[in-house]
């Protein structure tokens, strides 16, 4: 699993107005006719096939994420995304050799968003990469079309972690973004986030601090009321200055956004500027700064879960004795009520694994452990949406025993991690490669399946 603090070291540079994407967890549909009718498109395609088979290309591509998008068992995912990465690179060597067009790369723009939008990132990726170089072809580089093509293909490279493909798109995004006039909005503010993070990483602390100035001069002129956004990018701006040793400036820039109290109905709006200045803190190697916000937020957290579920119960006492006229008002209070305690639930959980990786990292093991057990506790089960949330948790979980000589307890909480990631992450993914080393090393086979254990 990611080492420890990673969580906070590489928090995604994300908006409320920018479309989320989680690579690890692509969505599938209940379309079944899609792939029979993917299937006679190409074969009619290839029976008499247009110009430069462009309908075949559509409809291969068609079929790849038709194929993509069927649910199958955990067990056949594995090949049905290598049978649909055959037939999106046997689409795109079709629209390579084409001649270049400004409608064939718009249509690959509206193809490969709709990739990214379903979570099938390696998909996206060569749809969005194809679509570059025809627009670079027939458009120009400089051209509006071209850049908007290259913050999407951003966009999918960050979330994969692609960073040759970032280092290739880095040079012209910089230059689109002092060039560019248009408002900052959703997909376009995260993709020159993510640029950003990327100088970062790549200790180009120049550069980066040039982009995070550009948006906060954009910020400031186009959207002065949207202070969630003038916040994340003064959060950003000040890990760039840690990371420069420019303590004072960061300091100083941090310091009025940690003054404000927050009451129950702002708790999770500010989940995100936490998490912004705990990363902050240990990029600089505050780890006891980064601790002291975590905590502060936990026991917000907390408090503002129990009283959300109370009044979640008070509500359902009057729902149960309420007069059926007034039913359906104290039903919806109830279910709103709800969602706000499960949201708090979550955060809580996030907040509580945050904390107990920051002491972990002090070596405070004892103090660390128990907040995994708690983080367990409070992620929901259910579904595909938390396990790689668990999955981590379990990884630290472990790194704490086996450091406290508990091999048994260690060794079952990895192999609980390889069992749920293998299916679906695959055998040659970072996560999983690092697990069976993990299992190995406490001596295991790598195959030998886990006993279940928290």
């Amino acid at each position: 699993m990611k080492r420890i603090l990673a969580p906070l070291l590489l928090a995604a540079a994300s908006h409320a107005g920018a479309a989320v994407i989680d690579c690890q967890a692509p969505q599938t549909g209940s379309d079944r006719e899609a792939i029979t009718r993917a299937v006679q498109a190409a074969d009619a395609a290839r029976a008499a096939p247009g110009p430069h088979q462009l309908l075949l290309a559509a409809a291969l591509a068609d079929l790849a994420q038709a194929t993509v998008r069927h649910p199958v068992p955990t067990l056949q995912r594995s090949s049905n995304r290598a049978q649909a990465m055959d037939l999106a690179e046997r689409a795109q060597a079709i629209w390579h050799a084409a001649p270049p067009d400004a409608a064939l790369a718009r249509a690959l723009l509206a193809r490969g968003r709709n990739a990214r939008y379903g979570n099938h990132c390696a998909l996206a990726l060569g749809i969005l990469e194809t679509a570059l170089s025809v627009s670079d072809k027939a458009q120009g580089v400089a051209d509006p079309l071209s850049a908007a093509i290259a913050r999407e293909l951003a966009l999918v490279a960050i979330a994969i972690g692609d960073d040759p493909t970032m280092h290739t798109l880095a040079p012209r995004l910089l230059g689109a973004l002092r060039a560019d006039p248009a408002p900052l909005q959703g997909d376009s503010y995260a993709a020159y986030l993510a640029l950003a993070d990327y100088y970062y990483r790549a200790e180009d602390n120049e550069r980066a601090e040039a982009v995070v100035d550009r948006l906060l001069e954009r910020a400031r002129a186009a959207r002065p009321q949207d202070a969630a956004v003038l916040r994340r990018l003064q959060y950003e701006l000040a890990s760039i200055y840690y990371a420069g040793s420019r303590t004072q400036e960061a300091d100083a820039l941090l310091e009025p956004l940690a003054r404000r109290d927050f009451d129950k109905s702002a708790i999770l709006a500010e989940f995100e500027r936490t998490q912004d200045a705990m990363r902050a803190k240990v990029r600089a190697g505050e780890l006891q700064q980064a601790l002291a916000f975590g905590e502060s937020a936990l026991a917000r957290y907390a408090a503002a879960h129990a009283a959300s579920a109370a009044q979640g119960e008070q509500a359902k006492a009057a729902y149960d004795q309420g007069a059926t006229g007034a039913k359906a008002a104290a039903r919806d209070k109830l279910v709103a009520l709800g969602r706000d305690t499960d949201a708090l639930r979550l955060a809580l959980a996030h907040m509580q694994g945050y904390v107990g990786e920051v002491q972990h990292a002090l070596g405070r093991l004892d103090l660390a452990l128990p907040l995994y057990e708690h983080a367990l506790e409070n992620y929901p089960e259910w579904g595909e949406a938390r396990v790689y949330d668990i999955a981590r948790i379990r990884a630290d979980m472990a790194l704490v025993y086996r450091a406290r000589s508990e091999t048994a307890r260690a060794l079952a909480l990895q192999q609980q991690v390889r069992d749920a990631l293998l299916p679906r992450l695959g055998a040659a993914h970072p996560d999983v490669i690092e697990a069976e080393a993990q299992i190995a090393a406490l001596g295991a086979s790598p195959g030998t399946p886990a006993k279940r254990q928290k």
